[in-house]
This record gives structure tokens, sequence and C-alpha cells, in this order.
């Protein structure tokens, strides 16, 4: 038996969605920016403009749910969505970024970098996904952990170059596309 929500659930979307989706453009943009530098400037201006666009949507999208919540219901508190689990989590992957940064950094695969940065963001995905109670972020963590780890299979073929973009902008466009996805049930909902 299906029950149909009444309005005011339809307009509030769920809590967290616009922090978590502007999170994900700030991180989806950046990894496009920094990792394209190489990149033909026929391939990088567009993929540039792309990227921005979809911050700029993202943006967009968060603040006219943010209005629609602030309407319909209180906004919740920063504590309500990021708690201490988040906090321990997002040290737990700071620490990891600085440490094998400095570990491949040693052993001499500083290029090796971005894909060990695309790999510790995507599993961290993982509890993030866990304590949110979003499934979504498993699959958005496979995704992101998996071009991590393809950066580090490029390498392995003997190949440097490739590596910011298998594991820098892919990872960016992966956060940017999960970052607009978060909105379309609310943009195609009809009643």
């Amino acid at each position: 038996m299906t029950t149909r929500l009444t309005e005011s659930h339809r307009a509030a979307p769920a809590p967290g969605r616009e922090i978590g989706s502007l999170i994900s453009a700030g991180f989806g943009l950046t990894f496009v920016w920094i990792n394209s530098g190489e990149l033909p400037s026929t391939a990088r201006i567009p993929l540039l403009v792309a990227a921005v666009a979809a911050a700029v949507a993202i943006v967009m999208l968060s603040l006219r749910d943010y209005r629609r919540r602030t309407l319909a219901t209180t906004p919740p508190e920063a504590g309500a969505v990021f708690g201490w689990k988040y906090w321990a989590i997002v040290g737990v992957e700071v620490a990891a970024l600085m440490a094998g940064s400095q570990i491949l950094s040693r052993l001499g695969y500083p290029e090796l970098g971005v894909a060990w940065v695309a790999f510790v963001v995507g599993t961290h995905f993982f509890p993030l996904g866990i304590i949110f109670r979003l499934r979504v972020f498993h699959l958005l963590g496979a995704v992101i952990t998996g071009l991590g780890l393809a950066g580090f299979v490029v390498r392995m073929l003997g190949h440097v170059d490739p590596i910011a973009v298998v594991s820098g902008v892919l990872s960016g466009i992966a956060l940017l596309g999960f970052g607009l996805c978060a909105f379309l049930s609310s943009s195609t909902e009809k009643e």
C-alpha cells in the first residue's frame, strides 16, 4: 500500500542534502581545476566551463532547497548533520591524506599523490554512508575509490601523465555528477 506525502513533506528536502552537495561541488570543481592543467586548452576550457556550470547549478539548487526547508520547517542544526562521528571520519581522512602523500613522495612516486587523494576521499564515503544512512554514498565511494586505484594501475603500466585525468579529473566529474543527482528527485516531482 502506498501512502501519499503531504505537500509540506514534499517541499522539504532531505536534511543535509544542500550542505553535502555544496561540499561535493567545491571538491569536484577543485579536482577538475587542479588536475586538468596538462590537458590541451581545447579540452580543458570546455571541461572547466562544464564543471563551473555544474557547481553553479548545485549552489542554486542548494539555495532553492534551503529556502524551501526554512519555509516548511526549521532547518537542522549543523550539529545534527555533522556530529562527532563525521569529524572523526574527516580527521582520519586528513591524517591518511597527509601521511600517504608524504610516504609516496619519499618513495619517489609523488605523481601518485592525486591517485592517493582519490582513493582516500573515495573510501571515506563508506563510513559516511553508514552514519548518514545514505546508500548512494557507497556507490560514490566505490566510483572514486576505483578511480584512485586506477591511477595506481596506470602508474604500474609505466604511465604518469594520465594519472591526473583518471584519478583527478574523473573523480571531480563524479563528485559534481553526484552533487547534481542529489536534486533529481525533487526537481522531477510533479505533485
